[in-house]
């Protein structure tokens, strides 16, 4: 974010930050933008990093509390991802021994015709 945009953002009231922050974190998690995700956590966890949290109206509180309900889930869809993709990766490399084991049997077949 730019120095105008984070002026913007600090003269914005902390409930409203942190819903627009839980928005970006539901937005990027249902598209499987993996690198606004990103952005929108840094972001909150600088915001997080610059509250005072004694000094927080019982509606910050409650909006700080929505966001780390939604903030758990966001997490466990990330795992769940993280789980698959690591799956897709186990299944590739089992699967590239087989084609290695074919390419080189293809090979040999080259050989003897030669």
């Amino acid at each position: 974010m730019d120095e105008q945009g984070d002026a913007m953002l600090s003269s914005t009231p902390v409930t409203a930050r942190l819903q627009m922050l839980g928005e970006r974190l539901r937005d990027a998690c249902a598209t499987r933008n993996w690198t606004a995700l990103t952005r929108a956590d840094a972001e909150l966890a600088q915001l997080l990093g610059a509250l005072d949290g004694a000094a927080l109206s019982p509606g910050e509180r409650g909006a700080l509390q929505r966001l780390r309900a939604l903030h758990e889930q966001v997490r466990g869809e990330c795992q769940r991802e993280l789980d698959r993709v690591g799956e897709a990766l186990a299944q590739m490399r089992q699967q590239r021994q087989g084609w290695s084991a074919y390419a080189q049997s293809h090979d040999w077949g080259m050989e003897t015709q030669a």
